[in-house]
């Protein structure tokens, strides 16, 4: 009990750590070029440096890929599926087609740039912008080796990871239900324009 009462009694300093501190490591030009040369990231050319393969797809990689598809409002959109949310082409929509926010749209899975198609494929994060006037929303998704992209009517965002040829991103933390209900209201309007950002992480 004596020895008890001692370590209850006793005051015990904190431990103190050390912590590294990370400092930038300065390089010269010709430093860094043989540092990028040695990890097989660049290679010599007529007149300077130019990226290798493996260089060019990191380099790639590290930055996001954009690309925006234009649609516009209909009277017949609910946008209320729970699910999916989809962007079409057709010029009308029935009130039956409840995953759909966009008609009259300016590109397709199919018409999507060959730069986007391939990111996608890489199953990388996509980020979706829905801008219709003053209201957006945002939805997060990934993309899949699986997916085709060859639809030339639709481009359809799923919760799920089923793929088909109308098939964006899966995995997509929204579906039409989920998107802001000021920006769905404004897409019952037929000249409410739709701008749909596209960009893979």
């Amino acid at each position: 009990m004596i020895g008890t009462e001692r370590i209850k009694n006793q005051e015990i300093e904190p431990e103190t750590t050390e912590i590294d501190v990370i400092k930038p490591q300065i390089f010269t030009q010709s430093q860094l070029i043989e540092l990028l040369r040695a990890e097989g990231l660049v290679y010599e050319t007529k007149g300077g440096y130019a990226l290798t393969e493996r260089g060019f797809r990191i380099f790639r990689k590290s930055l996001p890929i954009r690309e925006e598809i234009v649609a516009w409002g209909h009277p017949n959109i609910l946008g209320t599926h729970e699910t999916t949310f989809e962007i079409t082409k057709d010029l009308e929509v029935t009130k039956k087609g409840d995953c759909i926010i966009g008609v009259r749209a300016n590109k397709s899975c199919n018409d999507l740039s060959e730069e986007l198609k391939s990111a996608l494929k890489e199953g990388r994060k996509v980020r979706i912008t829905l801008i219709a006037g003053e209201e957006s929303d945002v939805i997060e998704a990934v993309g899949s080796p699986a997916l085709k992209l060859t639809d030339k009517d639709s481009i359809v965002v799923r919760k799920s990871d089923f793929i088909d040829e109308r098939t964006l991103a899966i995995m997509s933390n929204k579906a039409a239900k989920d998107i802001n209900r000021k920006l769905l209201e404004k897409m019952k309007n037929p000249d409410q324009k739709l701008r749909v950002v596209i960009e893979v992480l």
